[in-house]
């Protein structure tokens, strides 16, 4: 029985002794890994790890020859892709070997020829009988006979017989006068303008766009679609306002003191959140008389319906994407919307490439000629150009 008993205590003491190493052996590892260091990235373990072992990670850096090699690749890829091309896509992408060659590859509206004007209008000033005085603002109004300012203000052109109707508005003027001038000098009377709420004197510049024959419009701006980033300004109809503010914005914007047939809605916010506003204001724009062309890129204005009010929805925008390739491609649609429907409205931001391309564009419209004389003609673009009232409809 003591036996036993000694051989037990034996056992349990060696047990023991042996946890007791085991934890002291664990307690020595947890001490090692907490003031191991530490490394940022394989990169760093690389270079830094004193420890002497086989590398885990190997960088091998490509030599020279072979990097050049691949370029040559490259560069012969891109070589033969560019052969594709034709000669005049080459010389127009090459680069510009001369301070004259930068200055000539610059859109510049100096460039555009002036031309003769092509049309008259019936009132250049503002008559008595379609303005009325309201809170200290000149602003148009329905006369007591009925008379519109849209329709008074506009021009009704004759088109020859199979030439599809194209109107364009140039919006956004006012901000530089030089431009507002060369503009209307350099193209057709029909050709409209559209001048911003922010133009200093607006009075004057419309006079004297209206003397060489171009119908006068004023821009509406809706509320920025984002307006984290962008701001429409003080006199945009913000979704932050009341009706009544958006009502006072309006009228100062068709305060300029001369003819204007009506506004070309800018693209903004334009649905539930302001249509009672909205709502609001084409109220009061038919109640004056005037037309709303909407250049909206939603059907938000659209789906408002106000009846016995003169309006257009732009057929085609530019007004973003100032591409040159983009620009043309917008040309090119909107000619297939004229030989389609009859007719197209073009909405088109001042920017000078874009100014440009139209100028070129609309150069490029066959001439009229009566329907006999065209039988024998190829018409590859019989298109007329017409005054934006002429497409508006009540």
């Amino acid at each position: 029985m003591a036996i036993k008993k000694i051989a037990s205590y034996k056992a349990l003491t060696a047990i023991s002794i042996i946890a007791v190493i085991l934890a002291a052996f664990a307690g020595l590892i947890v001490a090692q890994k907490k003031s191991a260091a530490t490394f940022n990235s394989k990169l760093d373990k690389l270079m830094f790890d004193t420890t002497n072992k086989s590398p885990s990670f190997v960088l091998t850096l490509p030599s020279f020859n072979e990097m050049m090699k691949k370029q040559q690749t490259i560069i012969s890829t891109e070589v033969e892709w560019d052969n594709t091309y034709s000669i005049k896509n080459e010389e127009k992408n090459k680069e510009p070997s001369s301070l004259e060659d930068v200055i000539n590859s610059i859109p510049n509206l100096r460039k555009l020829k002036d031309k003769e004007q092509t049309q008259v209008l019936r009132h250049i000033e503002s008559p008595e009988d379609l303005v009325e005085i309201s809170d200290s603002l000149a602003l148009p109004k329905i006369s007591s006979d009925g008379k519109k300012p849209w329709s008074e203000y506009g021009k009704s052109v004759e088109t020859k017989p199979n030439f599809k109707k194209v109107a364009v508005i140039i919006k956004g003027l006012g901000f530089d006068p030089i431009s507002l001038e060369k503009i209307s000098k350099s193209f057709d009377s029909e050709v409209s303008v559209s001048l911003s709420p922010y133009t200093i004197n607006p009075e004057k510049k419309i006079l004297q766009t209206r003397q060489l024959g171009h119908e006068t419009y004023v821009d509406l701006l809706l509320s920025s679609k984002d307006f984290l980033k962008a701001d429409s300004g003080p006199m945009s109809m913000s979704i932050t306002i009341t009706k009544e503010d958006a009502m006072q914005r309006l009228r100062k914007s068709l305060s300029t003191n001369a003819p204007i047939g009506g506004v070309v809605i800018n693209d903004g916010i334009a649905d539930k959140d302001n249509e009672e506003i909205l709502v609001a204001l084409l109220n009061e724009l038919k109640s004056r008389g005037l037309a709303v062309i909407d250049a909206t890129s939603g059907n938000g204005i659209d789906s408002i319906k106000i009846k016995g009010l003169a309006r257009k929805k732009a057929d085609i925008v530019i007004d973003k994407d100032f591409r040159k390739e983009s620009i043309e491609r917008k040309f090119k649609q909107a000619e297939d919307l004229a030989f389609s429907k009859g007719h197209v409205l073009v909405v088109i931001d001042p920017k000078p490439v874009a100014i440009i391309s139209l100028y070129n564009w609309i150069s490029s419209f066959s001439p009229q000629v009566e329907y006999e004389e065209a039988k024998n003609m190829e018409l590859t673009k019989p298109f007329a150009l017409v005054p934006v009232s002429n497409l508006v409809i009540e």
